[in-house]
């Protein structure tokens, strides 16, 4: 997969009273094309000093970032115009201008870039029509709820036909059934339009939830990075046991029932795998409660299911364990 972005060995500092400070300290980073890749990372860590120097706000100290390997510090005039429309940026408190429409909104950015009127409109309808803001072309921000707001953020973010976004925390100001709304969102205009999407966070359920690709910041630093999904197969990585807590094999519920939170990346597997338990390891299996989640901007299958491994155990237990690894199969935390 070819890359959207490369940092090498970036650093950013900032001078405050005399004191120097390190927001950034030599960050090497790859964001591949077409991912959902998520920054996650506590206040201070360094992710939203990183989304600056993405839209050109800010400028490294030292290092490097490409785009589609060519560095960002080569672009002058011009294509640095032509950057920022195909690389935009959605906000957390939306910056909405309060005294201009929806459509107004939308429109501005190819307003100030001197598009005709009817040219800008026609793409503003289009872009409302992207986020389902039909009928909400002449209310005012007021009038809007936030996560009507989120969505005349995004679309006017690709009203130019943007090929990026640069997500700054768009959910944090948001409720968590909204929050799945604008992920959702998100999810289906990466597809529709072959999108990269960089969103930054402090939340785990949403980097849980929409991205394939997550690094982890703490003090400026990149202290991991890789696949949602390998992540959380991963029995040594620290992101993985974030986004889901490892396996307990310690405990020994009373009665030898054993209980499992259990992932499927492919949901399809969910149907063969009791059978194929039963049949290898001649154990009875209930349903607690089951369905479909995200995970890693993909449905997976999630249950929780108990095991009968009364006076059996260490041995079932192990090979138990060899069929859900076999399965693709990642586990919660032992109830």
């Amino acid at each position: 997969m070819s890359s959207e972005f490369r940092l090498e060995h970036v650093s950013k500092t900032f001078s405050r009273s005399g004191e120097v400070l390190h927001a950034l300290d030599d960050v090497s980073l790859t964001i591949p094309s077409g991912s959902f890749f998520g920054i996650v990372g506590t206040s201070g860590a360094g992710k939203s000093t990183l989304l600056r120097l993405l839209n050109l706000l800010e400028r490294p100290t030292s290092g490097t970032i490409r785009f589609r390997d060519r560095p960002l510090h080569d672009f002058k005039g011009p294509e640095v115009r032509h950057y920022l429309s195909k690389v935009a940026t959605i906000f957390q408190h939306f910056n909405l201008f309060h005294g201009k429409t929806v459509l107004e909104n939308i429109a501005l950015p190819l307003a100030v870039r001197g598009v005709s009127k009817q040219v800008r409109l026609k793409k503003a309808h289009e872009a409302i029509e992207r986020v389902g803001l039909q009928g909400k072309e002449n209310a005012y921000p007021s009038q809007l709820s936030g996560g009507q707001k989120q969505r005349v953020g995004i679309a006017r973010a690709l009203v130019a036909d943007a090929e990026v976004l640069l997500c700054d925390e768009p959910t944090s100001a948001l409720d968590s059934e909204t929050t799945t709304v604008i992920l959702d969102l998100l999810l289906k205009l990466k597809d529709q339009l072959d999108l990269t999407i960089v969103l930054i966070t402090h939340a785990w359920p949403v980097v849980r939830y929409a991205a394939d690709s997550v690094t982890l910041m703490q003090g400026g630093r990149v202290v991991e990075t890789g696949g949602v999904r390998d992540l959380l197969h991963d029995a040594d990585s620290y992101l993985g046991r974030q986004l889901l807590p490892a396996p307990d094999f310690g405990s020994s519920p009373e009665n030898g029932w054993v209980r499992y939170d259990l992932i499927l990346a492919d949901v399809r597997a969910q149907s063969t795998f009791f059978s194929e338990a039963a049949r290898r390891l001649d154990v009875t299996a209930s349903v607690v409660s089951g369905g479909v989640e995200r995970l890693g901007g993909a449905d997976a299958a999630r249950f929780k299911v108990d095991f009968d491994l009364r006076g059996r155990e260490p041995a079932v237990r192990e090979a138990l364990s060899t069929i859900l690894r076999e399965k693709s199969i990642v586990l919660g935390k032992a109830l």
